[in-house]
């Protein structure tokens, strides 16, 4: 009983495991190569290049989990990041209200177009994502933008315990992701949605509101992620964040959340986001070009969907 236990559980984890194995892999291997990798300051590189991404991917995974995309990700973090450079020496701290504010709303209309409007997500996302792009080359000119407030960039760049302060920030966030899946109502609707839409209708679940809650949660954490990233890099234009879309997918469906919906979690998207940007990291240090690097992070993604294929199930702890 005791094997046939655990062969469900390892079928029912064959992603998370593999993520696991992965991570330790390319860990080991990366170290092997370059012994600058796990260093104090290969580690330091290795937090700043996590943290920014971990959030945002926080906020795509609930988006996932309901059985849906959001390829606006990546052009709310933009918006959010602009919005702190042009408008920090005028309003100070009180920026980030600002920016937060303005990438629900845009999460907002994602979920209203789908959830209310029945527009298909993945063509309402990519389609908002044009307009943010719009609105924040409208902002910006196109010029690359430097922030000099002290105050802003010592929300990310302090340094705690050997580590910038990004880094506690994005745990801390992670955490609360996780907390919102695991032991809320909301959580576990977003799980019973994600598995079977007209059953959890048919339960009392309110759909077209959760949905829409999901998206204005994905554009919120996406605007965070774009505020501490232009705290963490002091500096940025429209050009920011270029082909993270792929790496972002990829560090989800590696994490072991399935592109049907209904499973996996921010509580595994950590093992995606490290099998990710330590990958990315590691490639870059060894001097290996951009181009490789997406295709590695396509192939990963490709790799994991297929792992995680066919695997739906209703319970709140897969």
């Amino acid at each position: 009983m005791a094997t046939s236990t655990l062969s469900r559980w390892f079928h029912g984890n064959v992603g998370m495991v593999t993520s696991v194995i992965a991570a330790i892999a390319i860990i080991a291997i990366f170290q092997i190569i370059n012994p600058f990798f796990l260093s104090p300051q290969g580690r330091v590189t290795l937090v700043y290049a996590m943290s920014y991404f971990l959030i945002v991917a926080c906020g795509l995974t609930f988006v996932i989990m309901i059985g849906s995309f959001d390829f606006s990700v990546v052009s709310m973090l933009k918006l959010g990041a602009i919005i702190c450079a042009l408008y920090i020496d005028d309003l100070g701290l009180m920026v980030i209200p600002l920016a937060l504010l303005a990438c629900t709303a845009m999460g907002f209309i994602n979920g209203l177009l789908f959830a209310k409007f029945k527009v298909p997500s993945f063509l309402a996302t990519l389609g908002m994502s044009m307009v943010i792009e719009g609105i924040a080359l409208y902002l910006s000119r196109g010029f690359l933008h430097i922030i000099s407030n002290r105050a802003f960039r010592s929300i990310s760049v302090t340094f705690i315990a050997g580590l910038p302060s990004i880094f506690y920030w994005a745990l801390a966030i992670w955490g609360v992701c996780i907390f919102i899946a695991l032991a809320t109502p909301f959580g576990r609707q977003i799980y019973a949605i994600g598995g079977n839409p007209t059953a959890a209708s048919l339960c009392g679940i309110n759909v077209v509101k959760k949905r829409i809650y999901v998206f204005m949660l994905s554009g919120f954490l996406s605007g965070l992620a774009g505020i501490l990233y232009m705290a963490q890099f002091g500096g940025g234009s429209i050009e920011m964040g270029a082909d993270m879309s792929i790496p972002l997918f990829a560090s989800v469906i590696a994490g072991g959340t399935s592109l049907a919906g209904g499973t996996g979690g921010p509580q595994r998207t950590i093992l995606g986001v490290i099998l990710i940007t330590w990958t990315q990291a590691g490639m870059s240090m060894n001097a290996i070009g951009h181009d490789i690097q997406l295709v590695v992070f396509a192939l990963i993604a490709i790799g994991m969907s297929m792992l995680t294929a066919n695997r739906k199930t209703l319970s709140i702890v897969k």
